[in-house]
């Protein structure tokens, strides 16, 4: 890749980091977190400031996270999106949820999910300026395709992942099991 080229790259990588760090900024700024408690005279009490709590009722306190109340309008991409999940739904099609939950992700996957996107935005990059050579970008391609496939294998079969803690049931479930069996009367 030439010197010219190598400078395109860079402000379209910063541009791209920027625009995921405001997307994941984004993402918590419209929940709100709610504490309740139960009063003296055993009525629910709600509120979204903690200072507002008597000292007493502290240690009861339950959090609840719900959804902000002011909404933003949705985007042209969020119209279409339900457009097409409704007429999907109308042909009788269950649509999968586009929800991804990380809240349940392990320290042993979030790095795979950050190496494997960083990845995914070179080969993209490559992909993108390297428009001369047919090869380089076929090359990039597969790669990507690689990408796509290993990254779900590598979170499913890492430390912590679904695999691990299917392992850990099953064996669990086993060990009851023996252990009813010698428990049960001969």
């Amino acid at each position: 890749m030439s010197d010219r080229a190598c400078w395109r790259v860079v402000p379209l990588c910063v541009l791209v980091g920027v625009l995921a760090a405001w997307q994941w900024g984004a993402v918590g700024a419209y929940a709100v977190t709610v504490y309740s408690y139960i009063d003296d005279q055993g009525n629910p009490v709600f509120t979204d400031s903690p200072e507002t709590i008597p000292e007493k009722y502290r240690a009861k306190v339950k959090t609840h996270e719900r959804p902000d109340s002011v909404k933003k309008s949705p985007s042209m991409v969020d119209t279409m999106r339900d457009t097409v999940k409704e007429q999907v739904k109308g042909f009788g099609f269950q649509v999968p949820s586009d929800h991804v939950d990380l809240k349940n992700a392990g320290w042993t996957q979030l790095p795979i999910l950050t190496y494997a996107g960083i990845a995914a935005i070179v080969l993209l990059c490559i992909m993108y300026f390297s428009k001369n050579s047919p090869m380089i970008r076929l090359l990039a391609m597969g790669l990507l395709i690689v990408l796509a496939i290993g990254t779900p294998v590598l979170m499913y079969t890492s430390d912590g992942g679904p695999m691990d803690t299917m392992k850990k049931k099953a064996a669990a479930s086993g060990q009851a099991q023996h252990d009813r069996l010698q428990q049960a009367p001969q």
